[in-house]
């Protein structure tokens, strides 16, 4: 899949299991869980333990978030994770 820059730097962070910080984004990891936050907003929350993701645009339904979430969302399926939620 290809990305821009931003999407690939999510999408290592989450692989790699980094924090990460960026324009208006910020990975950040904590005991094994990776939050993801656009503009202030958490946008999805990677259990690692327990080897899932959520997903929430926050109501803001525009190709930059979607884009920032559609990383995450890769990187999830690339580790086999599941996906629990999406809105």
């Amino acid at each position: 899949m290809a990305f821009r820059s931003y999407q690939e730097r999510i999408y290592d962070a989450v692989i790699r299991k980094t924090n990460w910080a960026g324009g208006n984004v910020v990975v950040h990891i904590e005991n094994n869980i990776t939050k993801v936050y656009f503009y202030g907003n958490r946008i999805a929350v990677v259990n690692h333990n327990a080897k899932t993701a959520e997903y929430d645009n926050c109501g803001y339904n525009n190709a930059c978030t979607t884009a920032r979430i559609n990383a995450v969302e890769a990187a999830c399926e690339e580790l086999g994770y599941k996906i629990i939620k999406r809105r």
